[in-house]
């Protein structure tokens, strides 16, 4: 998977890759065990885990970065990437998950877009991480985006 570190622009993202590579041993990919907190710390208020789920495939917030739930104004932990109140945001978000499950692979991101009448300029990596080493059952995501200026959607609350 060195092709995928090559397009990686942000320094902390690629540390971040580099870490969960290192995580990685033989497997295709690590297990949400063999990650540990302390050792990134670089990237803490940054990392989401979203749990995968499957039949028909949808996405639970494990945790949520915390500069993400700053930045968009609402919490999404223990919530399904579904429930998100923002609908191009919410069809954005979903897209990405499932592209990064479908490809059975590591999903890097660097893109300008605009969601609900926002611009997000971001870069984010979707790792994937397998209890079994091969199945995807969750996904590390890391984004990096530009300072915010105010909250996104500082109107909405999820329920």
């Amino acid at each position: 998977m060195p092709e995928i570190r090559d397009t990686i622009r942000h320094p902390l993202l690629r540390q971040f890759y580099d870490y969960w590579d290192s995580r990685r041993g033989e497997r295709r990919f690590p297990a949400r065990s063999a990650l540990d907190p302390m050792d990134f710390k670089f990237a803490l208020g940054r990392v989401s885990l979203v749990d995968v789920m499957r039949d028909p495939l949808r996405f639970r917030y494990r945790l949520v970065a915390s500069y993400l739930t700053d930045h968009l104004g609402f919490e999404m932990t223990g919530k399904l990437a579904d429930e998100i109140p923002a609908p191009g945001m919410r069809a954005y978000t979903v897209a990405s998950y499932t592209r990064a499950v479908e490809a059975n692979a590591p999903l890097h991101q660097a893109e300008d877009v605009m969601l609900d009448g926002q611009r997000w300029r971001h870069e984010a990596l979707f790792l994937p991480l397998s209890t079994d080493g091969d199945t995807i059952d969750m996904l590390a995501v890391c984004r990096v985006t530009d300072p915010p200026k105010k909250r996104a959607f500082s109107g909405m609350a999820a329920d």
